[in-house]
Formats: C-alpha cells, sequence, structure tokens
C-alpha cells in the first residue's frame, strides 16, 4: 500500500487503569491536515506483550461512547494508515508486540454477528499484507481481530486461548 498516514507524536505512557491484565497505555496523537481533527491513539499493552488499538476524535474525547462517535471526515483510510504506522512504531519499542482491535458499534449497527466498524477495520488490515509477520484470528461474534506475532508467539492456539480469556473477562 502508497498509501502515507499523518505525522504522529508519541506522548508518553499512564498506568491509569492498570490492572493485572493491562500494565500501560502508549498515548499517541494527531492532526488530520485534511479536517483539521485530533485524534488520540491508545495502544493498550497487556501481559504478554498484546496491545489493543483504540483511537477517537479528540473533540470526543468527554461524550460517552467516544470510541463509537462517527466523524464524517472522509478519510478513514488516512487515519487508519496513520494508526498502523503507529502499531509499527510499537514493534520497533517491543519486537514481541501482537495486536488486537474490536470494532464498537455505532448508531447505525443493525443486530448482526459483526459490527460495520469491524468489517471495515478488518478489511483495512488484509490490505496491509501482513500474513509474513503476523497471523490474523478473527472472532466475528466479538467483531474482534487478533494479530499474533508469528516470531514471538510459538503456540498459537494456547496465546489466543489467554487473550480470550482476559479480554473477555
Amino acid at each position: 500500500m502508497t498509501q502515507t498516514g499523518y505525522p504522529f507524536e508519541f506522548m508518553g505512557s499512564n498506568t491509569v487503569g492498570a490492572d493485572k491484565y493491562l500494565l500501560e497505555t502508549l498515548v499517541y496523537v494527531f492532526c488530520s491536515v485534511k479536517s483539521g481533527h485530533s485524534y488520540q491513539v491508545n495502544m493498550e499493552h497487556y501481559v504478554e506483550h498484546l496491545y489493543g488499538v483504540k483511537f477517537f476524535d479528540m473533540s470526543t474525547d468527554n461524550r460517552i461512547g467516544k470510541f463509537s462517535q462517527l466523524t464524517s471526515t472522509y478519510e478513514p483510510r488516512t487515519i487508519f494508515r496513520t494508526v498502523a504506522d503507529i502499531a509499527a512504531d510499537v514493534c520497533q519499542r517491543d519486537p514481541d508486540a501482537s495486536f488486537f482491535f474490536i470494532g464498537a458499534a455505532d448508531s447505525r449497527d443493525q443486530s448482526s454477528v459483526s459490527t460495520r466498524r469491524y468489517r471495515v477495520y478488518t478489511a483495512f488490515v488484509n490490505d496491509l499484507n501482513l500474513g509474513d509477520r503476523f497471523r490474523i484470528i478473527e472472532l466475528k461474534d466479538q467483531s474482534m481481530s487478533v494479530l499474533i506475532n508469528r516470531k514471538a508467539v510459538p503456540d498459537v492456539v494456547a496465546y489466543m486461548q489467554r487473550i480470550i480469556d482476559f479480554v473477555m473477562d
């Protein structure tokens, strides 16, 4: 994929909300040149080198459901590319990193197996051609995808069971 993302900045990490599974949250920010919207990307660092990917338009920061808001900026590929570039930065910091994301439901989702947002995120991830580095596992009933680092995780089945145990806890 030749599309480039926006420049981003690593703001630091925090341990607010840390528990027996969540170790810290790496916080990144970027601004869309097209819309002028600023975004925050939270890479939640869990045990076993697993990172949950969450991002939102910072104008929704104080709203309940900020991860479900629609921004209508019509630039999803550039925003997703930026989030993917941030994930690459996390991989430089932690070469054993694996990732997961859950596509939050929005107001237009109908009752179905997976959310619209999940289907869009999954299509984007599949377009990245990451198969040589990550094994992609889709849990459609939970609108969740897991990108398992092939070099760092020898037993994918056991790793997935541990992830399901603590993410769905």
